[in-house]
């Protein structure tokens, strides 16, 4: 239950093909395997030198065309890096003023003077079996008992970019996002995770609570997230300081929405419940954090403390 109030909208896919249009480039590729009238592009547009690098590198996306602005070829090693990569690929560049680039380009996102015209990431289906737990686990992920995200119905793009970046930077195995009310792995999400989202999968699951039930009885500690305000009851778990908690078995952390925190029926199936304790005399109007930041002082703590008796 980590958030400030969730924004009023769900950012979508932000290039028009108005924008696209204007720019005079041949960016509209519709897909034909839709309903007819439902005309919708099979492509991103990534922006940004973080995420088009990590594009490049990790190679999960097909990308078609480069545009950059000419001048920072002389001035910005990292782009020319990039572009010479793109040279040595036979990756198609091409050389775009800053005025067509910024119509393309989300408005009020920076964007670099660099974009990438490159088919879309998808989340990878997951099915909640016994067998696809034990599959996952590699070995070295058994020897360090792994730690596993849930997100569970995460709508911004600026949060879960953000939550994606912390969680492969504090060393999380794998992400998890409900299949329903979550954010699609869109080119804002990639750039607020700086390039993140192009290096780690994301794995979506239809049924949450049978996900977690079926780890909590191959012996993992279910994590969920609260306050030392929520109300408990002789069936609820007590919530306690993240900084109680000492990792001793595989453990997955579940994250709420922005605005609802946990479902009842998640929080029935954890088996620990953590609050981020906080500073005296809050203010009554400040009484959580974003959900990235508190993902961040979670993930750091758990994935840091340890019980090696």
């Amino acid at each position: 239950m980590w958030s400030s109030k969730v924004s009023h909208f769900v950012m979508q896919r932000t290039f028009s093909t108005s924008s696209i249009l204007k720019a005079g480039l041949d960016l509209m590729t519709l897909d034909g395997k839709k309903s007819p009238g439902r005309q919708e592009l099979c492509f991103d547009i990534l922006f940004g030198i973080h995420p088009i690098s990590c594009a490049i590198e990790a190679k999960r996306r097909s990308i078609e065309t480069v545009f950059y602005r000419r001048d920072l070829l002389n001035h910005n090693v990292r782009a020319k890096e990039i572009l010479e990569r793109c040279w040595a690929e036979n990756v198609k560049t091409q050389v775009l003023p800053q005025s067509k680039i910024d119509n393309i380009a989300p408005k009020g996102k920076p964007n670099q003077g660099l974009l990438a015209k490159a088919t879309r990431l998808y989340y990878i289906p997951t099915p909640c079996t016994q067998k696809f737990i034990a599959n996952s686990q590699s070995e070295k992920e058994s020897c360090q008992s792994p730690v596993w995200l849930l997100l569970n119905e995460i709508q911004d793009p600026m949060n879960f970019g953000s939550v994606l970046r912390s969680a492969y930077f504090m060393g999380c195995n794998k992400v998890f996002v409900s299949s329903h009310k979550s954010c699609s792995l869109t080119p804002v999400v990639s750039k607020a995770s700086s390039g993140v989202m192009e290096l780690m999968p994301v794995y979506s699951v239809n049924n949450p609570s049978q996900f977690c039930q079926i780890l909590k009885e191959s012996k993992w500690d279910i994590v969920g997230t609260g306050s030392h305000n929520d109300e408990t009851n002789e069936k609820s778990l007590v919530c306690s300081p993240v900084g109680s908690f000492f990792r001793k078995n595989p453990t997955l952390i579940i994250l709420g929405n922005e605005g609802q925190g946990l479902p009842e029926e998640l929080v029935s199936l954890c088996t620990h419940r953590l609050y981020i304790e906080a500073r005296p005399n809050l203010n009554k109007n400040i009484d959580s954090m974003n959900v990235s930041a508190a993902a961040a002082v979670i993930l750091h703590t758990i994935l840091n403390r340890s019980d090696r008796s």
